[in-house]
């Protein structure tokens, strides 16, 4: 609970049970090492007389014997009182719950009941509509980045280190500007990326992603993920891309991002044999804490790991834009944004989720080769 809060600034949620039942082992280990000093005093600060009040209560067996048990009668009746109340109003246990939701451990359990709603929604897979209008592109990869901040991004302004040097011989085909998330953590950003909403809102009979849209326009899906698998459960986006992918495929854990790079070349040699338009989805680890661990040796330029990690995104990018370069006769469209950024580290802290303004404002670029450009002049003018 209070490392969820100390993670993304935010009582918990139906977000909290989907990163924590998604999350591996190694995953929980790697965030419990990005909590800064402070944090983990403030835990322990609460944990010493939270454990003292136990323990003090342990002892007296009946804390609440003799002249004190009227008290606990009246709190009883009190939340006996609520119960009624609600059910005369026709409220059901979410709704009664949602009420008092701040209420510590009752927000716990109105969020579950949030999350287990939704958990069942979303392998609900409704049909998309066929397209109004032709296709841009006959090969458009989407790569989903992973806690990368604009406010890191050299070609955004940023005059730290130059974390997208790899870019730069490729200005004049793309686009590169700074965009605002919706949240903070990834259960929470990438379900939007996918679908245009948030969880919270997903109705009972499924939402479309642009997946199913590709699909339903005549394209081949093609995803490949390096974000952890899941663990106890699962996450809308891991579900969402298993079920609505032609093909799917997850990287094992510790793997760099560099691994999809093969992957990318072996669906490119797909499509040229197929002549069917392909939508390949890449989702990157990028630089989910703990940042150090996201690179190579070859990439620790300099002393700010964060910035080495964007240095091999870019560098990755820039791989992969040399690579659709040399496809000539198809219209070829690269998409790449951030779920969300980072909190900065300060003084020696590490670089952790949080709800400072690097952690919503987040890089979106676009590619586009010669034939995708020059067939959508209008629009990448625009």
């Amino acid at each position: 609970y209070l490392g969820y809060y100390l993670a993304v600034q935010s009582v918990p949620d139906e977000y909290f049970w989907f990163s924590v039942l998604s999350a591996t082992w190694q995953e929980a280990h790697e965030y419990a090492e990005s909590y800064r000093l402070a944090d983990v005093l403030r835990v322990v600060l609460w944990l010493i007389p939270a454990l003292a009040a136990v323990v003090w209560l342990w002892r007296r067996g009946q804390p609440l014997a003799g002249r004190w048990r009227w008290l606990g009668w009246a709190l009883l009746a009190l939340w006996l009182a609520y119960a009624a109340v609600s059910a005369a109003k026709g409220k059901g246990v979410d709704a009664a719950l949602r009420k008092v939701g701040r209420v510590y451990p009752t927000a716990l359990a109105e969020s579950y009941l949030r999350y287990a709603k939704v958990s069942n929604a979303m392998f609900v897979v409704p049909p998309a509509p066929p397209p109004a209008a032709a296709p841009l592109a006959d090969v458009v990869v989407m790569v989903i980045g992973e806690s990368a901040s604009a406010q890191r991004w050299s070609l955004l302004g940023y005059t730290g280190n130059p974390t997208n040097a790899a870019l730069e011989p490729w200005r004049s085909s793309m686009v590169a500007l700074p965009v605002h998330t919706n949240g903070n953590n990834t259960a929470q950003t990438v379900p939007v990326l996918l679908t245009g909403q948030a969880m919270d809102q997903l109705p009972a009979t499924g939402v479309a992603t642009y997946l199913d849209k590709a699909r339903s326009a005549g394209f081949s899906v093609a995803t490949h993920s390096n974000q952890r698998s899941f663990g106890v459960g699962q996450s809308f986006f891991f579900t969402a891309f298993r079920q609505r992918s032609d093909q799917f495929t997850v990287q094992q854990d510790g793997q760099f991002d560099g691994n999809l790079s093969a992957l990318l070349d072996q669906q490119l040699q797909t499509t040229a044999r197929t002549q069917r338009p392909s939508l390949i989805t890449l989702h990157l680890y990028g630089s989910h804490p703990r940042v150090n661990k996201r690179y190579p040796a070859e990439f620790a330029k300099w002393d700010d790991p964060y910035d080495n990690s964007l240095a091999y995104t870019s560098a990755l990018l820039a791989d992969w834009m040399a690579q659709l370069n040399r496809i000539t006769d198809k219209r070829v469209l690269l998409v790449y944004i951030s779920d969300h950024g980072l909190s900065f580290a300060n003084c020696g802290g590490s670089y952790v989720h949080g709800a400072t303004r690097s952690s919503y404002e987040v890089p979106l670029l676009l590619w586009g080769n010669a034939p995708f450009r020059q067939s959508n002049a209008a629009w990448w003018q625009q």
